[in-house]
């Protein structure tokens, strides 16, 4: 799901999916003086248009949230009180952790960077194995679980960077009124979550500088119901943070977009996203960006017309660019595309993208 490369300083592309590397083949893109290229995959989307906050408060550890608070939270959704009348007692959503081992390498030469939407991380040891033996350096990642009975109870992004060594960056997506989704609440694992804060990660075999959280309005609040069967509290968001390189810094921006909104809205949240990027350096952009080519909240069975559409037009789904105005919005801000191979499997889909920029040698 990523890369790219500036000046002497390469990017593999990596996408893994469901627990196996779906291509760990290597990708050195070509660049000259003037330009910086650097590459990132998508494959998933999200939201709304005008940035909350750019105020982010960083933190050994995220506040957890009360169970009381919780359940009261949830009797707030089922009664309708407004959302802002309770987002503010939640302070773990505008928190950034910050995991620090406390060494100041910096890439000399090449990097390997992957994007895994782990699914609640609670395959997190797996995915260990597999990071180590694919030799991926940093890695984007969606889904992660701390404090959810479905992953037993743990941090999974601060448990799979403790097991790596790595540093890492990880902010709350979404805090969790209930067990989860449908399926996870009949099957429970224990009856309560100890923290119910379900995010993302940024994991990193070398420091992260200048470390941010970007909240997206437009998404903000928009589980705050049970329509989806799964109340929430949050909303979808990036981190971001500059990695040092023997020839000067590179931004890495990893988000998690929006499933229940549109291609409209995803593209909105693009648009929000690369006005907070620094756009003096090189970027690594890559993430989960949900680019289904609908908007479920026009379909009464989205999934029902999901199967209608790709057979009607096989490729619809596994090249979504017509229909997903970002695609165009990524081009508008200098990134390039190439098409991730795959090696067999069922996969989702995916597109690296390049973005260019002008960096400083030291």
């Amino acid at each position: 799901n990523i890369i790219g490369c500036h000046r002497n300083v390469a990017f593999d592309l990596f996408n893994i999916h469901h627990g196996r590397v779906l291509d760990a083949s290597k990708r050195v893109f070509r660049y000259s003086k003037r330009r910086t290229t650097v590459c990132n995959a998508f494959h998933n989307h999200l939201v709304r248009g005008v940035c909350q906050s750019y105020m982010t408060k960083r933190v050994n550890d995220i506040s957890i949230p009360s169970i009381e608070l919780r359940a009261d939270a949830l009797v707030a959704v089922d009664r309708g009180d407004p959302y802002l009348d309770w987002a503010p007692r939640f302070s773990c959503l505008d928190e950034l952790q910050v995991m620090d081992i406390g060494s100041s390498s910096i890439i000399e030469d090449s990097i390997r960077i992957g994007s895994w939407n782990l699914e609640r991380g609670k395959e997190w040891q797996r995915a260990a194995e597999i990071i180590e033996r694919e030799n991926v350096e940093v890695l984007f990642l969606s889904e992660m679980d701390l404090g959810m009975s479905r992953s037993g109870q743990q941090h999974t992004a601060a448990e799979l960077a403790a097991r790596l060594g790595w540093h890492g960056l990880f902010a709350v997506e979404f805090v969790e009124l209930e067990l989860g989704n449908p399926w996870e609440i009949a099957s429970p694992v224990e009856s309560t979550n100890v923290a119910g804060l379900h995010g993302n990660a940024i994991l990193s075999r070398y420091p992260l500088h200048k470390p941010w959280l970007h909240r997206f309005t437009q998404s903000d609040g928009s589980w705050w119901h049970r329509q989806f069967n799964e109340p929430r509290l949050g909303g979808r968001m990036a981190v971001g943070a500059t990695l040092e390189t023997s020839i000067g810094p590179v931004e890495l921006l990893t988000t998690h977009l929006e499933n229940n909104q549109g291609p409209i809205e995803r593209a909105d949240a693009l648009r929000e996203l690369f006005a907070r990027r620094l756009t003096h350096l090189p970027s690594v952009f890559g993430g989960d960006l949900n680019t289904s080519t609908l908007n479920p909240r026009l379909h009464t069975d989205p999934f029902r017309e999901r199967a209608e559409l790709a057979t009607a037009n096989p490729d619809r789904f596994l090249n979504p660019c017509a229909y997903e105005p970002l695609f165009d919005l990524c081009h508008h801000h200098d990134f390039q595309w190439g098409d991730l191979q795959y090696n067999g499997g069922h996969t989702k889909t995916s597109r690296a993208w390049l973005s260019q920029g002008s960096a400083r040698p030291h």
